[in-house]
């Protein structure tokens, strides 16, 4: 297994990478009810 992906609720996902920590969220798109934001946090 390379990631972990997490639904937190609210159609937000967060990835972590296992292997460097680095970590993605992803938001469903606005026309899915989503925020439509998305992010990533270099460690």
């Amino acid at each position: 297994m390379t990631s972990k992906v997490v639904y937190t609720g609210d159609l937000r996902t967060k990835c972590t990478h296992l292997r460097s920590g680095e970590v993605i969220i992803t938001d469903a798109p606005v026309d899915n009810n989503g925020k439509g934001e998305d992010s990533h946090r270099p460690i």
